[in-house]
């Protein structure tokens, strides 16, 4: 029981930690048009983070944005976007296991793309709604109006990832397993999983869970236990 109330006073903690960052980068960038890093963080976050405090912190991070700037037609993209880009990412990293950063690259492009798109439609159904006219004419008017601010986005955020995604995600496994404790943060994986994680994060192969170290242990025997009983069926024909 202590246990669990000590984990689960971590997991607030990092909660709010992970919130707070995602307000604080997006406000000291916000002097600067369309440049942001809560896309990098909220990709960090979900691979590098319990999948819970990733999706809680990006809900907490868009309920402060209404705070700061009040309610209006951004809030339903904002609640779309980053959790799209959350749960992409989530399933990219921690359910596909995708390690090349070739591919988080080319989602981050994609999905910062996508983003002005979201945007513009939204604008563009309430304003044809409102209006009467076009929607089409609308939606191509309002996003050639803001293309400019759109490409500076794409091309902030893939310069961001390139830099900066792959050694902060290292890092972040690394201060996870710190942070958790090694039993807890790598007992969920499989002992090949858990090893190969360890490793890029740099932990020495003592620092391993338990279960890992053991789960490998137990391939070595049952691999050595099935050749041996191999031999004794070959010597017996």
């Amino acid at each position: 029981m202590q246990r669990k109330k000590s984990l689960l006073t971590k997991d607030i903690v990092l909660t709010a930690l992970a919130a707070a960052l995602l307000s604080a980068g997006k406000q000291a960038l916000a002097a600067i048009p369309n440049v942001e890093v809560v896309t990098l963080l909220i990709m960090l976050y979900a691979a590098c983070l319990k999948p819970q405090i990733a999706f809680i912190a990006t809900g907490i991070f868009i309920v402060i944005e209404c705070f700061i700037w009040g309610v209006h037609t951004w809030v339903l993209a904002y609640v779309i976007h980053w959790n799209f880009v959350a749960f992409m990412t989530f399933l990219l990293a921690r359910v596909f296991k995708l390690k090349n950063r070739f591919i988080y690259l080319a989602f981050t492009i994609v999905v910062t793309a996508a983003f002005g798109v979201l945007t513009t439609l939204i604008d563009s159904i309430i304003g044809a709604g409102r209006t009467g006219r076009s929607f089409s004419l609308i939606f191509t008017i309002t996003y050639m109006r803001g293309i400019y601010f759109y490409i500076v986005h794409v091309v902030g955020n893939a310069a961001f990832n390139i830099v900066l995604f792959a050694p902060m995600r290292m890092l972040l496994d690394k201060l996870m397993i710190k942070y958790y404790g090694r039993d807890v943060f790598l007992k969920e994986e499989d002992a090949a999983t858990a090893i190969k994680r360890a490793e890029r994060a740099e932990v020495p192969p003592s620092e391993l869970t338990e279960n890992a170290e053991s789960g490998k242990i137990d391939k070595v025997a049952d691999a050595s236990q099935t050749s041996e009983d191999a031999r004794e069926n070959n010597s017996k024909r």
